[in-house]
């Protein structure tokens, strides 16, 4: 007596009926639907307030007083340090500090002049818990660093020591990181040879 064995085709997944598509697809607008208004019965109920001087918020997350005082850095600018010129001297043009004490790295970019203003942002994230502020600010790195992250393969967010990350609750770099990527579609390298 031969015993024959036969390989068994896998079986297809079911489709699911049109009535439990329409069913899934409604709980997802339900969903998304329920969130929208929850977010704007807190935003009437608690209004955002600008992490900088505690006023209500425009529609790009600061108070309309606290965005007239950033000064974001735009061209003309050194092209190893970043660091914005009076006048165009220019192009490749690297300023009197890079040429007198040259960086170990080969550029580098900033989104604002560090201000009053701009102090306040980043102390309110790094140590203020205010981790809502990561994708705004991350959208200014990525706008500042455009240049730079086209011939970039990854960002590496530098690594908190455990006491740190467990003081703080969380690695400001990762936030930044993340929202960085998302703005520029650079991938964010989880680990580090």
């Amino acid at each position: 007596m031969a015993l024959q064995v036969t390989e068994q085709q896998p079986l297809a997944e079911p489709r699911p009926s049109r009535f439990a598509r329409l069913g899934a697809s409604m709980r997802t607008g339900f969903r998304a639907g329920f969130r929208v208004a929850a977010g704007r019965t807190l935003n009437v109920a608690l209004p955002p307030l600008c992490p900088a001087c505690r006023s209500l918020v425009g529609e790009n997350g600061l108070s309309a007083n606290c965005w007239g005082k950033l000064s974001f850095i735009a061209p003309p600018y050194c092209e190893r340090l970043g660091i914005p010129f009076a006048y165009d001297p220019g192009a490749g043009v690297l300023s009197m500090q890079a040429l007198a004490d040259p960086p170990a790295y080969q550029r580098a970019r900033a989104a604002v002049r560090y201000n009053d203003i701009a102090r306040t942002l980043v102390h309110a994230l790094k140590y203020g818990d205010r981790i809502e502020l990561a994708p705004l600010m991350g959208r200014w790195i990525a706008r500042a660093g455009q240049e730079l992250l086209t011939q970039a393969d990854a960002l590496v967010p530098v690594p908190l020591h455990w006491r740190r990350l467990w003081m703080h609750r969380f690695n400001q770099s990762i936030l930044l990181s993340k929202a960085i990527s998302y703005t520029s579609g650079v991938p964010i390298a989880e680990t580090a040879p």
